[in-house]
């Protein structure tokens, strides 16, 4: 394919792709245990375009608004431990999403709230994949933290800079370009102030639940209130 601007490709090794082998493994095993459970899940970034590193993280999404207590019982019941939850908000305007964690890398997260159709659209933009996808070794490009888009092919991925061509990002991402550009910024504005912290972020404690987090929250909170109005 030729390019009017700047593309890089690069070729995996074998290490690199038995690192994402591994990965991809972590994230089937957990998917599976929560399709056991009759829950629909996803699973985005890195493992799903390919470009991993050992820091990788492995996180799975379950995009509707479930009972928490399904989503710990699911896990508990393959065997795995929970080492901490987390309620987190990027920003006082943004989804509550409570964050299960089974080792420090390796998460399953779910909104605690219904989400809106640009935040779903996140997941989508940094590459998206169903349980039955990766057990089908599919990979799909998606946009990386450095605002590159990442395409794979046969031998790695090639790589470009999304703001060089929006029009032919928006076409390999299927989005519309406006919607594409208005990520951009978004991404742009923070990677230039740089990351600060979330605007809230709660380690939940043994006997708390993220509904019960979740109910202080929309007490002390007049935004979120009008959001559930407005969304339901």
């Amino acid at each position: 394919m030729t390019h009017r601007f700047p593309v890089r490709y690069v070729t995996y090794d074998d290490e690199h792709w038995k690192l994402l082998k591994n990965l991809r493994r972590k994230a089937v095993n957990l998917m599976e245990a929560l399709r056991r459970r009759n829950l629909f899940s996803l699973t985005y970034g890195s493992i799903v375009r390919g470009d991993v590193k050992l820091t990788s993280d492995v996180d799975v999404f379950i995009p509707d608004v479930i009972p928490s207590h399904d989503i710990e019982l699911a896990l508990t019941s393959a065997g795995y431990n929970i080492i901490s939850r987390e309620v987190i908000q990027a920003t006082p305007s943004y989804v509550v999403k409570g964050y299960i964690y089974v080792d420090e890398l390796t998460s399953v997260s779910f909104p605690l709230i219904p989400m809106r159709s640009e935040e779903e659209m996140f997941y989508s933009l940094a590459g998206k994949s169903t349980l039955d996808e990766l057990i089908g070794d599919v990979r799909k490009p998606g946009i990386n933290k450095e605002l590159m888009l990442i395409v794979p092919t046969e031998e790695g991925h090639y790589e470009f800079a999304i703001e060089r061509s929006i029009e032919e990002a928006a076409k390999i991402l299927s989005v519309d370009p406006n919607v594409l550009r208005k990520r951009v910024y978004v991404l742009r504005r923070r990677k230039e102030i740089g990351r600060t912290g979330v605007y809230r972020s709660i380690l939940l404690q043994p006997e708390e639940s993220f509904e019960s987090v979740l109910k202080k929250l929309i007490d002390a909170s007049p935004s979120l209130r009008r959001r559930l109005k407005e969304y339901g």
